[in-house]
């Protein structure tokens, strides 16, 4: 059977640093953490495709906020190159990865694109307004519920398999009205990558600390994860071994519904 994985989420997903290497520099950490084939050869993502004989068309982006990916998912799933794609493989399934809330996407006219941004980058003056004004984190997990809920039965009408997953932070989703079969861990608290990792490494001081992933040790998960060789020194993602533990994990996922 011709099976497509079709993957959404943020850097981890993505892969970005799987590349890297013990006592490498940040100098040359920068040469290679956006390479794509190394990403495209060593993330989860990857090797979940290879475990399985899947086809992996990715829309992960480093940096990316679940905006984002939702407009990806909206113009992808819209498209032409959808319609082809239904055509040619025998099943369908997305595996989408929630990131922090703390991101967002605008349009920007002096760079005439979409830009991406993180409301804790107090640097810049708008985004610092931003986020004193508009940025609510419960206010967005709310929105990331309604969004849960309507690509559920989207994917179900298509008849297309999907799984999500929460990144580096584990989100209280509402889903008191409605099924949550389709998110994985989801009896357990916490159920974020980041999380899951620690204890599946013999951590037992799990904080709740936001992870913003902006490369800075923010939360105990991450100083001990990186002191075991599961995340890069550098940037705070995971290395090729952090990677192969996230492919185990979601593996038996991946196979019920395969």
């Amino acid at each position: 059977m011709k099976t497509l994985l079709v993957t959404f989420g943020c850097s981890w997903t993505m892969g970005i640093g799987v590349g890297y290497t013990q006592g490498q520099s940040e100098e040359e950490f920068k040469k290679i953490a956006w390479d794509k084939n190394t990403n495209d050869t060593l993330s989860f993502r990857s090797l979940l495709s290879k475990k399985y004989n899947l086809i992996n068309k990715n829309w992960s982006k480093g940096g990316s906020s679940n905006q984002q990916q939702i407009r990806l998912a909206k113009t992808f799933f819209s498209s032409e190159e959808f319609n082809t794609l239904k055509t040619e493989f025998d099943k369908i399934i997305v595996l989408w990865g929630i990131t922090s809330t703390a991101r967002n996407e605008m349009w920007s006219n002096e760079l005439d694109r979409l830009v991406n941004f993180v409301y804790t980058d107090t640097n810049i003056d708008l985004v610092k307004s931003m986020a004193v004004m508009s940025y609510n984190h419960e206010h967005e997990v709310k929105q990331l519920t309604t969004e849960l809920q309507h690509w559920n039965i989207f994917f179900k009408n298509l008849n297309i398999s999907n799984l999500w997953f929460d990144t580096f932070n584990h989100h209280d989703y509402d889903f008191s009205n409605s099924s949550t079969e389709n998110l994985i861990f989801k009896n357990k608290n916490p159920r974020d990558l980041l999380s899951m990792l620690a204890i599946n490494n013999g951590s037992t001081n799990i904080d709740d600390q936001y992870h913003r992933s902006i490369w800075e040790n923010d939360s105990n998960r991450v100083d001990f994860l990186v002191n075991q060789g599961i995340l890069n020194p550098i940037s705070k993602h995971p290395t090729q071994q952090g990677h192969a533990q996230i492919a185990d994990m979601l593996a038996e996922h991946i196979e019920a519904i395969l």
